[in-house]
């Protein structure tokens, strides 16, 4: 905040420099719950009360593209491709290659009610748990809606400020969901389901027309109706703690219903780390840093996977392609005795494995 402070000042005039600074942070908005425990109702703080610390990190980050001085070289890459007519995704990929892991289910429709967005990640870096997802979702029986017109969330350009590029991409994608006749979209990425159900409400400036879930939340209607047909319980139950995704969590106050999804799977034993919900370490990815400063990025990661280890639990999961994805990075860079000790999985993977 002292930063912020002294650019607003105008004494730390906006460079280079500073945006180096800058997007080496996550962009978590742990800083906000720290500082906004100060409950007594006798300490009134500025920055306890009423400031979002997010908000103003990200302003500063408007600032600074807006001045020249950002995106950084990775970023700009990343804003590249999103805008590539024959990409419209931050991994520089063909546009068409995002829809290859859909070509073998006959419930995903082109038109209805209940319409899932794919996003970017999980289409193009982590494709077997988009199928296991599918695979739990034709085993109760549930249909859905999938358009391979859709363009990137456009999180990834909002995270950084770049929100030039978000605004034409939440154009094309609202259209799209308009003309599928979309009541519900669901989305297994916590950076798609932050931008589609906060960011893109906030820019439009008006409510969506329908309503935006995350797969954690299609799941545990499933769960409470008996829809998943899972495997007979068998042998010691595995101790299993969950990661807050901070776009999930921190971002969207999405804390209980993953952990009831968790709670719900048999053989399963739900643990927690020491640092959970609002005040969870963030797993390292957010805000640009996986691009920009991947070894920081694992880095952080590494400490969380360490922090699981320390609970007790056998297996750590997540809800977030993100936070997967650089779990994955670090746990293949860390300590082979802590590899012995715990596993890695996607809550989705983690079902599947237990369907019948």
């Amino acid at each position: 905040m002292n930063v912020l402070k002294s650019v607003l000042e105008g004494k730390l005039p906006l460079s280079r420099e500073l945006a180096e600074f800058i997007y080496q942070c996550t962009e978590c908005a742990n800083c906000t719950e720290v500082c906004h425990e100060t409950h007594n109702e006798n300490i009134i703080l500025n920055t306890s009360k009423w400031i979002d610390h997010y908000k103003v990190w990200d302003a500063l980050r408007k600032d600074l593209v807006e001045a020249g001085f950002a995106p950084l070289d990775r970023h700009r890459d990343l804003v590249d491709y999103m805008n590539n007519d024959a990409m419209k995704n931050p991994y520089g990929e063909d546009f068409a290659k995002k829809f290859e892991w859909a070509s073998d289910f006959s419930n995903i429709k082109d038109k209805g009610d209940l319409v899932f967005f794919a996003g970017c990640t999980m289409p193009l870096r982590q494709q077997d748990t988009l199928k296991n997802m599918m695979n739990i979702l034709i085993a109760a029986g549930m249909e859905m809606a999938l358009s391979k017109d859709e363009w990137c969330c456009g999180s990834i350009g909002a995270r950084i400020g770049e929100y030039k590029s978000v605004n034409e991409l939440m154009k094309h994608n609202l259209d799209l969901f308009k003309n599928m006749g979309a009541k519900t979209v669901f989305t297994a990425c916590a950076g798609c389901y932050r931008t589609l159900k906060k960011d893109y409400p906030e820019l439009l400036g008006e409510e969506l027309p329908f309503e935006v879930k995350h797969i954690t939340e299609v799941l545990i209607e499933l769960l409470n109706n008996n829809k998943i047909p899972f495997k007979p319980e068998e042998g010691e139950k595995l101790k299993v703690t969950y990661h807050d995704p901070c776009h999930l969590g921190r971002h969207m106050d999405l804390y209980e219903i993953p952990r009831e999804v968790i709670a719900k799977i048999p053989g399963v034993e739900l643990i927690e780390m020491k640092r959970n919900r609002k005040h969870a370490w963030c797993c390292g990815a957010g805000g640009g840093v996986k691009s920009q400063f991947p070894d920081l990025a694992k880095d952080i990661s590494k400490e969380r996977i360490r922090e699981a280890v320390e609970s007790g639990a056998d297996i750590l999961t997540t809800s977030c392609p993100f936070c997967i994805g650089n779990f994955r990075d670090a746990y293949e860079e860390i300590e082979p005795e802590i590899k012995e000790k715990i596993r890695v999985i996607d809550v989705i993977d983690f079902i599947a494995s237990k369907l019948k």
